[in-house]
């Protein structure tokens, strides 16, 4: 645990982190990382347990089943996955808290870019399932596959490229346990939780509520639909995709990947720290969307009419890493991302779509008014656009 330089050093460096945005506004993680910076000089081997004690007190002691410590850890290593990733050329040391354990390690640039490079991809058995769900749709997709002769709209050109490295990211929604008054057990969603440290502070707050955690996650029917129209296109352009879904995402996954994502915003985890961040007119808003421009606010919610629904889709296509680019398909129900990905993959509606954009290479933010019935039986309308800076 001999830190790479001296302690002076190591202390700058701390206090850089602690400076950043990611840590600045948030007194648990800097107390928790200058926590274990002390310890890691100091040569002590730390446990849970010590942690707790140390930092949560009487809460965490008179609690045996307490598990704030691994969620705070989990969340602390996340946040410092983030900030190498946007400032990594700048240090000569790095702080590493390896997964499973405590205690905190100083590594030097050489050896944290070769642990980068150089990380193992680790599958679950949940994610092996929804794979071969998906990998039985996308066989049915390679019949009747035709060569296309034309090039690719531009926002496509990415992630057709030779080498390229597409990652197809699938919404799905954290599933509880519930038992009722009857001592009955039934699967429920809470929109407001959305990973295993959202429940925690839940359950928290609602100490009473007999919910429990489970191992699978729920798709919306969008998610088998728009994937087989994805293989197709990828597969008619000589080109392929990798799958997550998005309670499986990581950070390095944005850094290294080009990012097509369909689904829910209300379902968002990591996705929803990149969508929509470049955009000075649009913010999401309960069900829908708020565009303010100019003095000019309108609020574009879905509504319900007889016999039919309106709803609001956003198309977004921008920049993530140098050479990395992502495009979402985002609206709170199935038929805006259906109908705005069936769009978008049809080289005829692109061809007239770019033909308000004012550069061939041009980001944006684009809303769709998305209304009908059936499945089948659904328009589609630009509403507002946004062209972003190249």
């Amino acid at each position: 645990m001999k830190p790479n330089g001296d302690s002076k050093s190591v202390k700058e460096a701390l206090e850089k982190i602690c400076a950043h945005p990611l840590f600045a506004n948030s007194t648990v993680y800097t107390r928790l990382l200058s926590y274990l910076v002390d310890k890691a000089l100091q040569h002590e081997d730390i446990k849970e347990y010590s942690i707790g004690a140390d930092l949560f007190g009487k809460d965490f002691v008179n609690d045996e089943n307490n598990g704030s410590v691994r969620i705070y850890m989990y969340k602390l290593r996340k946040r410092l996955d983030a900030y190498y990733a946007e400032t990594y050329p700048q240090h000569n040391i790095f702080f590493e808290i390896k997964k499973g354990q405590y205690n905190l390690h100083f590594i030097s640039k050489k050896e944290y870019i070769k642990q980068n490079q150089n990380a193992a991809i680790r599958i679950s058995f949940k994610q092996l399932k929804i794979a071969a769900i998906i990998f039985t749709l996308m066989l049915i997709a390679l019949f009747g596959i035709k060569a296309i002769v034309n090039q690719p709209a531009a926002l496509w050109k990415p992630f057709f490229e030779r080498g390229s490295n597409s990652i197809l990211v699938v919404s799905d929604s954290y599933v509880l346990m519930a038992t009722n008054e009857h001592g009955e057990k039934h699967a429920t969603i809470y929109s407001q939780i959305k990973d295993d440290a959202d429940f925690f502070e839940f359950k928290k707050l609602h100490p009473d509520d007999k919910l429990e955690t489970t191992d699978y996650t729920m798709l919306s029917k969008m998610a088998p639909y728009c994937t087989q129209n994805l293989t197709q296109w990828f597969v008619d352009n000589s080109s392929h995709f990798n799958l997550r879904l998005e309670s499986e995402l990581k950070l390095n996954d944005f850094k290294e990947n080009n990012i097509v994502f369909i689904g829910q915003y209300t379902s968002m985890n990591i996705s929803a720290s990149f969508f929509l961040k470049s955009s000075k007119v649009f913010t999401n808003i309960k069900d829908g969307y708020k565009y303010k421009n100019e003095g000019v606010e309108i609020l574009y919610s879905t509504t319900h009419q007889p016999g039919s629904k309106v709803e609001y889709a956003m198309v977004s296509y921008n920049k993530l890493s140098p050479g990395n680019v992502a495009i979402y398909f985002v609206s709170n129900h199935d038929i805006g991302v259906m109908a705005t990905l069936r769009n978008f993959t049809d080289k005829n509606w692109l061809k007239t779509f770019y033909k308000q954009l004012p550069t061939k290479t041009a980001h944006f933010n684009a809303l769709f008014k998305v209304s009908g019935i059936q499945r089948t039986d659904v328009s589609c309308e630009l509403v507002e656009l946004e062209v972003l800076e190249d």
